[in-house]
């Protein structure tokens, strides 16, 4: 028994000694309390400015960062827009190339780019860029990538052209035209630029007149060229019927004809250098 109370003692005091161990004595206390203040005074602005410049790093890099971003953007908007161009002009020139093949065995084209427009005769006159040197020859007709009516050559040079729009109303003498009503009745008329002062008619408009009284014509009815013509070959569409109206007296009938080529925005054109003997529009 009392060598058991002796290791129990023993024991008590072992534990009781490492526990004391662990608390520090005054002095140390001192030493770690100043060591603690000292390093909050350096610690904290150390802190403070390292925070400011790892912000300022951060605010140039998100500069940086906004500046290619908006680089890229623009690059994307270029691509976009000659993404946009490209798909249009192929578009065009799929349009050219079918309507050349569908007339292989009708006409004789040669196709033209669109290089020059006067704002002052913008619904008269177009600059093209083939000539005589192409074989571009006065009043052969000129059509746009679809085939419809676009007007005639005016004047010629080595390597360039006027073409005269259908829009004209200084120079054009009109266009011999039929429309196309019906298989038993096409009347003839003569069709002319119009002037957006005239009744009904509206910007860039045709009008068809000496259309006879009795004929039947409406709304919707295309316009093309007729055999009546000694400039443009028969069959060429110039446009659609927009609306009817009696002449004075009752004595003939006129139109107004909506193009059917969009003359306010040519880029490229086919000049019609002749119709193939074994073509249709003879």
């Amino acid at each position: 028994m009392l060598l058991a109370s002796v290791i129990l003692l023993m024991v008590i005091a072992g534990l009781t000694m490492r526990t004391r161990e662990r608390e520090a004595s005054w002095p140390v206390r001192v030493l770690m309390d100043v060591q603690n203040t000292m390093t909050g005074w350096i610690y904290r602005p150390v802190a403070q400015i390292s925070a400011f410049v790892a912000g300022l790093n951060n605010l140039h890099e998100l500069y940086v960062e906004n500046g290619q971003l908006q680089a890229e953007m623009q690059n994307y908007h270029s691509l976009q827009a000659k993404l946009q161009d490209e798909t249009a002009a192929n578009q065009t020139l799929r349009m050219m190339l079918h309507f050349k093949q569908s007339s292989a065995n009708q006409w004789q084209l040669l196709p033209a780019s669109v290089v020059g427009r006067d704002p002052a005769t913008w619904s008269s006159l177009i600059t093209i860029d083939i000539g005589t040197a192409q074989g571009v020859r006065s009043n052969m007709a000129v059509v746009a990538p679809d085939g419809s009516l676009v007007g005639r050559i005016e004047t010629v040079a080595t390597n360039s052209s006027k073409v005269l729009l259908i829009t004209d109303t200084l120079l054009g003498d009109g266009v011999a035209a039929m429309v196309q009503h019906s298989p038993t009745s096409q009347p003839f008329g003569i069709v002319q630029g119009a002037s957006s002062s005239g009744a009904g008619v509206g910007t860039n408009e045709l009008e068809m007149s000496f259309l006879s009284p009795i004929a039947q014509i409406t709304p919707g009815d295309t316009v093309v060229t007729s055999k009546l013509s000694q400039v443009f070959p028969q069959g060429i569409v110039i446009g659609t019927v927009v609306n009817v109206t009696q002449g004075q007296q009752g004595l003939t009938q006129s139109a107004v004809v909506r193009p059917a080529a969009n003359l306010e925005y040519l880029q490229d054109v086919f000049v019609v250098q002749g119709v193939n003997t074994k073509g249709k529009g003879q």
